[in-house]
Formats: structure tokens, C-alpha cells, sequence
């Protein structure tokens, strides 16, 4: 009788262990990141916190996307608007839904035309949007061009490719050609050469004197119940304990962290020590270089760093890490600041972000549990309150440098960011003027001297055929 009612127990735990963690991953895909809903569309980067919900539509998690997919009885199309190799299966590639702008602007136009086409003109379809993940507002903007065009079951996958992925569900690879219009001609347009369609440039933010908006460079400086820290404009507090802190960047593709633990063995191996609390984010092939020495974090009396490498997702990430020591009676405290990025943009934050971990400080006793190591009475003490002093005269003096690093180390970052999104594409303007930023409507454009812009999928059409204009290609760019 036992031995039954172990296998009932077993297989009742077997059915609920995935079902709870569909439940965990729906409370993840609806995190309230405290941004208000709006009927209007985003128009800053794309990549950060998106808000819970969104005006006249619902949002879908996994689990639903799954079983509406699944089911094949309700009529549903699903776009996918990030526009990456790696997509939904079945799902139609249209990323220019994306574009910022207004609802009688001309991609709203095409945005009609699309959806009309894909639906069949039946407004009570199920349309499903999604882009990269929670972070993300590009299937948000999309979404919001379908309700607005009247669609009244308009789906937003807010969890996004990295919510589907982590449900293990399978994935298309294979870049497919963008949804226009109806039929094989590209999207509607005013009056441009026979063959190409005039083209707007994605607008930006002005700031001051036209230059594009940064964020504003001054440094905040934060403390916790155990940590003082540096915060970037923009980044928020991850993880805030005992044992560690984490910030993040806005995109959520880079942080700076400390954490650290008391009592360890003395002549314990700092790379060891830095493998296995980098271990703790589960990532893959994890590298970890040669050892050099470094400045250590206040309190500490000696450090080493070393270069890091791993994958998270798919995605790679590189960073500098430090381990610092503090000796004991019988052991010793480590602690390990990092900076960390994704591999593509680490060339812009290796100017200014290993700086700005290292203003993170343990400002309590009890860190890393080291009531035994620090006083007990520290944060109160006088020498604790000269080191707050100095630490942070140190970070003041120190800061106005990594900001202006940063800042000029912003435009490459952000273009990195919104060009992997697949949100814009870069080109150079033939005519000498300043790199211009094109929707991903379509796959080449051509300039005239009048800053008029045109676009075609067609790699062999010329504008100049049968124009009296002098129109010049438009070649991608970087930064």
C-alpha cells in the first residue's frame, strides 16, 4: 500500500512541478516595473521596462501563446517584430511595425494594409506581437498600431522569444522576407522614382542644439542597509543583501556587482573564489584570465583582477573582475566586484564601468557576515565615518571622469543597442551630412542633395533611371 501511494505522491509531484513553474514564469512575464500604460507610442530606446498592461489590448504570457497556438481553432497570426534570425515558428517578420511616430503617420498606413492582408479583413482575429522580452518595447509600439487600426483581439507577448525559449518550446531559424503590403510590391508610400518609395528617417529626441538626447551625467550615490554604491543615470538596484549587490543598466545587458563572504580559508585562491560565486548565474563556458594586481576595494588590504568571458542565453559577455582580501585571526574575507557586458558593447563600457564598480564599498558590519572581522559597532565609529568621508570625496572627485568616458562612449552604446534590436538601421549619408537612422522598412536607400530619402528591397534599382534628380546610394554604417 505504501509502495502505491509513493507512486501516486511521485506522479501527483511530477505534474505539479511544471505547473508551478509555468506559474513562476507568468508572475516573471507580468512584472509591474511601475511604468504607467500609454495609448502613445514609445519613443525613446526600445530596449527597458515596459509597463504590465496595455490600453484596449491584453497581454499574453507563454502558457496562453502556447495553448492558443497549440489549438489551432481560434484564428491568430503572430508577428514577430525584432526582426533577429530566430523567430516563433510560423511567425510573419514585420520589425517596421515598431517605428515610433503617430497613428496617421505613413507606417501606420502600412501597419492597415499588413494587417488587413494577414487577417483577411476580419477585425476579431487574434494578433499576437512580441519582440525580445519584458524589456522590450518594440512589440508594444506594434501592438499598439493594431489596436488603434481597430483590430479588437490584439495580443501582446510581453514575455517575448527569451520567455518562449526558457519554456524550452521550439524556435524557427532563417531569415524570412519582411511582410509589406498586400501582394509582393513594398509599402504603400508618397510619390518617389518608379520603383522606390519616399522614406522619412527615424526621428530622434532633440536636445539643446539638435544633438540627440544623453542621459544626464551626474552620478548618485546610493547606500542600502550594507552597501554604498555608485548608481549610472538610468541603472537600477538588482539584487540588494547581506552577501551582495547588483546594479543594472537599463537594457539589462550590463551590471556592476560586489559580493563577498567572511570566514574563508586563508591563501584560498582568488580565482577560485571569483569562479564560484560567477558560477552561482549558472553561465556557460564560463573563462576566467590571467591574474594581475589590482587596487582593492576599501576596507580590504590586497586585490588581483582578471578579465571574464561566459554565455547567458545564447548570449556571450565579457567583463574585469576583481577579488579583494582582508586577513583575519584564522581566515579571511573575499569579496568580488565585476563590471560585465554583452560582448558587443563591452568596447564602450570598458572605458568608464570597471571604474564605477569600484565605487561599490560594504558600509556594515554584517557584510559577507563580518561582525567577527569589522566592529561590531562600525557604521557608528570614527573610523568608518572618515573612510565614508573619504570614499566619498574619492567618488565626486573620481566621477566627473568616468562620466565624461561614458558620455563619450553613450552614441556607440546606444547605436550598438538599437541597432541589435533590429529597431533602426544606420546609413551614412552620401551627401556629407551626419549618419541617419532608417526604419527597417526596407533593405537599401538612396539620398538626393534636398535631404530626401528613398527606399527599395530591389538591390539592382537605380533612382537615377528615368529621374532628373541626382540621387546617391546610401551605404550602412557604424559607430
Amino acid at each position: 500500500m505504501s509502495g502505491r501511494l509513493s507512486l501516486v505522491l511521485l506522479g501527483a509531484l511530477a505534474m505539479a512541478t511544471p505547473a508551478m513553474a509555468q506559474d513562476r514564469q507568468a508572475q516573471m512575464e507580468r512584472q509591474d516595473f511601475g511604468v504607467p500604460p500609454t495609448m502613445q507610442l514609445h519613443a525613446g530606446a526600445m530596449h527597458g521596462p515596459t509597463p504590465a498592461s496595455i490600453p484596449g489590448g491584453q497581454v499574453i504570457t507563454t502558457q496562453g501563446l502556447a495553448a492558443l497556438i497549440q489549438g489551432r481553432q481560434a484564428p491568430h497570426v503572430v508577428f514577430d517584430v525584432l526582426g533577429q534570425r530566430e523567430t516563433l515558428p510560423g511567425a510573419v517578420p514585420a520589425p517596421w511595425l515598431a517605428q515610433p511616430g503617430s497613428f496617421d503617420d505613413q507606417v501606420q498606413g502600412q501597419a492597415r494594409a499588413l494587417l488587413r492582408q494577414q487577417t483577411q479583413g476580419r477585425n476579431d482575429v487574434a494578433l499576437v506581437f512580441y519582440c525580445l522580452s519584458r524589456e522590450c518595447w518594440m512589440s508594444y509600439n506594434a501592438a499598439l498600431r493594431a489596436i488603434n487600426a481597430g483590430y479588437t483581439n490584439v495580443l501582446w507577448y510581453r514575455g517575448g522569444i527569451e520567455a518562449w525559449k526558457a519554456a524550452g518550446l521550439p524556435t524557427q531559424t532563417g531569415r524570412q522576407q519582411d511582410a509589406s503590403q498586400p501582394g509582393t510590391s513594398p509599402p504603400p508610400g508618397d510619390a518617389g522614382p518608379r520603383g522606390f518609395v519616399a522614406v522619412q528617417p527615424v526621428a530622434r529626441t532633440p536636445a539643446g542644439g539638435g544633438d540627440r538626447q544623453r542621459p544626464a551625467g551626474q552620478l548618485r550615490i546610493g547606500q542600502s542597509r550594507f552597501f554604498s554604491f555608485a548608481l549610472p543615470p538610468g541603472w537600477r538596484v538588482g539584487e540588494d543583501g547581506q552577501f551582495a549587490l547588483t546594479l543594472l543598466a537599463p537594457d539589462g545587458q550590463a551590471m556592476t556587482l560586489m559580493l563577498g563572504n567572511a570566514g574563508v580559508a586563508p591563501n584560498y585562491p582568488p580565482t577560485r573564489f571569483a569562479y564560484e560565486k560567477l558560477s552561482a548565474m549558472q553561465p556557460q563556458n564560463l573563462r576566467i584570465g590571467q591574474q594581475r594586481p589590482a587596487r582593492p576595494a576599501a576596507g580590504f588590504q590586497q586585490a588581483v583582477e582578471f578579465e571574464i568571458s561566459y554565455q547567458a542565453r545564447g548570449i556571450p559577455y565579457r567583463g574585469l573582475a576583481k577579488v579583494s582580501v582582508a586577513p583575519a585571526y584564522d581566515s579571511q574575507t573575499m569579496a568580488l566586484t565585476a563590471a560585465i557586458s554583452a560582448e558587443d558593447q563591452w568596447p564602450s563600457y570598458a572605458s568608464w564601468l570597471p571604474a564605477s564598480a569600484e565605487q561599490i564599498s560594504a558600509n556594515n558590519g554584517a557584510a559577507f557576515g563580518m561582525r567577527g572581522i569589522m566592529q561590531q559597532n562600525l557604521q557608528n565609529s570614527a573610523a568608518f565615518g572618515e573612510a565614508q568621508r573619504q570614499y566619498r570625496d574619492w567618488s565626486q572627485k573620481n566621477w566627473q571622469g568616468v562620466t565624461d568616458q561614458r558620455n563619450e562612449s553613450q552614441d556607440r552604446r546606444n547605436f550598438a543597442v538599437r541597432e541589435n534590436l533590429g529597431g533602426v538601421q544606420t546609413f551614412a549619408n552620401p551627401f556629407g551630412s551626419p549618419p541617419v537612422e532608417m526604419p527597417m522598412t526596407y533593405k537599401h536607400y538612396w539620398a538626393d542633395r534636398n535631404g530626401g530619402y528613398v527606399g527599395t528591397n530591389d538591390p539592382g534599382a537605380d533612382p537615377n533611371v528615368g529621374s532628373t534628380g541626382e540621387w546617391r546610394r546610401m551605404d550602412r554604417t557604424g559607430r
